[in-house]
């Protein structure tokens, strides 16, 4: 059985389960250009005062200015349902309605996805090919479990030629509880057709350490997201090394 280490442990495994931002791809390089484009978009559709956008900001849990991701906020690690829900409680305090907030909110995101160039915002983390070579090399099952639609993990991953060295990838619209619930690295086992024993969840936050401990899999932080050693260790990570790149066969 293919042996993974990290953190100077060994885990006996068959498949790695990867999220993907933060872990493969640069997390506030590809989301906070989409987080300023919502939030211009959306400031200017509802009339927003400064202080309002400030205010929406917080709740998607970013601040733009120094280029930081709230590691417990809604962008960081929820499902794109949930930065939406944060975000459309923010703009009924400004006097919108239910009604008129969200679709505002789900026509600026269906904009967005249009006006965003995922393929270019999608950057690998340092000696993320090296490892991908090695791993596959080794002959060890390979997932990406993702809080993204897998539609667009697909599109980053295409766009970085790494598609290919995954056998199964997965997004919370592929799931009926995205993380730290367990349904997505159960699903991708299931899938690949291993036990949960005999995987291992890589990934940058707590939700991702959370998500392993309940599908009953090994779990190893990353410090290349948002989250510090401390976060990940308090979440219980079985291991934590700084990225990818740190992991050894």
């Amino acid at each position: 059985m293919p042996l993974l280490k990290a953190d100077g442990m060994g885990f006996d495994c068959k498949a790695v389960l990867f999220d993907k931002d933060g872990t493969l791809i640069d997390f506030k390089y590809m989301w906070l250009e989409w987080s300023r484009y919502m939030l211009d978009e959306v400031s200017a559709a509802a009339g927003l005062k400064t202080g309002e956008r400030d205010t929406l900001e917080r709740a998607m849990g970013i601040d733009l200015a120094a280029w930081h991701v709230d590691p417990e906020g809604p962008l960081a690690g929820g499902s794109m349902t949930g930065l939406r829900e944060s975000m459309l409680q923010m703009l009924q305090t400004t006097g919108l309605d239910e009604v008129e907030s969200r679709n505002l909110l789900q026509n600026i995101i269906r904009q967005a996805e249009e006006a965003m160039n995922w393929e270019t915002l999608a950057t690998p983390v340092p000696g993320l090919y090296e490892m991908m070579d090695k791993l596959h090399g080794r002959g060890f099952k390979l997932a990406v479990v993702t809080a993204d639609y897998a539609s667009r993990a697909k599109i980053s991953l295409a766009a970085l030629k790494l598609i290919d060295c995954f056998d199964v990838v997965l997004g919370a619209d592929c799931v009926e509880n995205s993380k730290p619930a367990p349904d997505m690295a159960l699903l991708a086992c299931r899938q690949l057709g291993v036990e949960p024993g005999l995987a291992v969840v890589v990934g940058d936050t707590p939700r991702d350490i959370l998500m392993a401990k309940d599908a009953g899999t090994c779990s190893i932080g990353v410090l290349s997201g948002v989250c510090t050693r401390e976060q990940l260790a308090a979440a219980e990570a079985d291991a934590v090394i700084d990225s990818v790149a740190d992991l050894r066969v």
